[in-house]
């Protein structure tokens, strides 16, 4: 089982979480140093300039103008979806083998370059991921194909203590959390990946993690036009119980939340 030098400390034919704790921890400071310092000075006008233009180059112009269109104006309405985390979801079949680890700054890089290989689309969603990570949010989770050692599955986990920690700029976009409750935010499946079961298997690996350290709630918000990853919440277990609409305007967004 294959790891690129790291231990593996979770598989999903095992659910093996020993361990799993105390790596993260020194996972999640490894990702604050590095290029953290230098890029979180950086103001966040000349941050967005910057990954603007790293979709340019990767994504072409017609990604980077589809986007800045719906940052110009744009309304979205996102389903919110919780799961009891004090329930049993019962095993969740997958069609590939992968250990699950924290990810280092080599793991969100290397995803970067992956998605050259995958539709215009992807290098958006993973610019965006990279972008989330280097704004503040390092409790990230990679899995990796158990035979080849490829990248396939990418998720972060966020608590309140997270939302405070982060510039004003992120808050708006999450619900509301209690201490007990953790969300599930960028969830992403490789494009080779997808359809076999990774992505329900994998956040219930992680499930089973949050429960252990005293999470009772698990929340995730997804557009109610994704519906791929609205099927693959509802087979880890996920249930729909409110909506966010949010509207865009001139590079800034503002949410409204419905339901509990």
């Amino acid at each position: 089982m294959a790891c690129r030098g790291q231990k593996c400390f979770v598989n999903n034919r095992g659910h093996r979480l020993d361990n799993l704790d105390r790596f993260r921890d020194e996972s999640v400071r490894g990702l604050a140093t590095k290029r953290q310092a230098r890029v979180m000075k950086l103001n966040p006008a000349v941050s967005k300039v910057r990954y603007g233009i790293l979709l340019i180059k990767n994504g072409g112009l017609r990604v980077f103008w589809h986007h800045l269109k719906r940052q110009i104006y744009s309304r979205i309405t996102f389903w919110v979806l919780e799961r009891n985390l004090q329930a049993d979801n019962g095993h969740i079949p997958c069609g590939v083998q992968y250990p699950l680890h924290p990810a280092l700054w080599e793991d969100i890089e290397e995803a970067l370059q992956v998605s050259k290989s995958e539709s215009p689309e992807a290098v958006y969603d993973l610019i965006q991921r990279k972008w989330f990570c280097e704004s503040g949010f390092y409790d990230c989770y990679i899995a990796r194909t158990a035979d080849t050692n490829d990248p396939c599955y990418i998720q972060w986990l966020v608590t309140s203590a997270n939302v405070h920690m982060v510039s004003r700029g992120f808050r708006c976009r999450f619900p509301r959390l209690r201490e007990d409750e953790v969300l599930v935010e960028n969830v992403y499946t490789f494009e080779k990946y997808r359809g076999k079961g990774v992505m329900p298997s994998a956040i219930d690996v992680l499930s089973r993690l949050a429960r252990r350290k005293g999470f009772k709630r698990m929340l995730t918000c997804v557009r109610e036009d994704n519906t791929y990853s609205l099927r693959g919440f509802e087979k880890a277990g996920f249930k729909k119980f409110g909506e966010i609409r949010e509207t865009r305007f001139l590079f800034s967004s503002r949410r409204k939340q419905l339901g509990n």
